[in-house]
This record gives structure tokens, C-alpha cells and sequence, in this order.
């Protein structure tokens, strides 16, 4: 008998996390996709699929078989996860400039109403 899953979240992708995901190989693609299909069925990831980020309300998407991708990701409302930024991890720590950029991402959707 054929188990049926249902989701406890659903993720959306940004149009930037979109576009820079089309620039990827075939296989970063499908990692995520099947990390983003953890993430909707169990409703939060651990490592090594996903992570905090310190301080912050965001949380970070791991692509490390296929890649090194991180792609920034925020709970919003009605158990919608925004996917909100990506870019490739070069470093040890999350650069400035990404984190800062993200920050601003998620205050505007704080201030449409769709996260808290």
C-alpha cells in the first residue's frame, strides 16, 4: 500500500532565488528539490539539510552534495516558507553583504504582512 504524504509546509520561491537557481547544474536543482520537499513534509530541517542563522530569524538551506549553494529561508504565515535568497558559500561564515541583503528581504515581507 502506497503511503500518502502530506505537507506541513509549502515552500515559495522568490523571483532572485529563482533566477539564480536557473544559472545552477541539473544536480544542485535537484538537491534542493529534495531538500525543499524535507522541509515541506517535515516541516523544519536539521542538519546537515538546513540551519539557523545566528542572531537572525532567517534560516539557511545546506546544498552541499552537488554544491556548495545556501539559500536563506523565512517561516511566513498560513505555513508558507519564503525561499528568500541564495548564493554560492565561498567562506567559512556567511558574508555581510548576503546576510544584510537578506535581512532586508525579510523586513519587507514583515512590513506586507506575510511573516511576523
Amino acid at each position: 500500500m502506497k503511503q500518502i504524504t502530506t505537507k506541513k509546509k509549502y515552500f515559495y520561491m522568490l523571483q532572485a532565488v529563482k533566477d539564480f537557481m536557473r544559472e545552477q547544474s541539473g544536480d544542485i536543482k535537484q538537491e534542493l528539490n529534495n531538500i525543499i520537499w524535507r522541509l515541506e513534509t517535515e516541516g523544519a530541517l536539521v542538519m546537515p539539510y538546513g540551519e539557523k542563522v545566528s542572531g537572525e530569524n532567517l534560516f539557511a538551506i545546506r546544498v552541499i552534495q552537488a554544491g556548495n549553494i545556501r539559500v536563506f529561508y523565512v517561516y511566513g504565515i498560513n505555513d508558507i516558507v519564503y525561499g528568500i535568497h541564495a548564493y554560492t558559500k565561498k567562506t567559512q561564515t556567511i558574508p555581510r553583504e548576503h546576510k544584510e541583503y537578506a535581512n532586508k528581504v525579510l523586513k519587507a515581507l514583515i512590513t506586507g504582512g506575510l511573516v511576523k
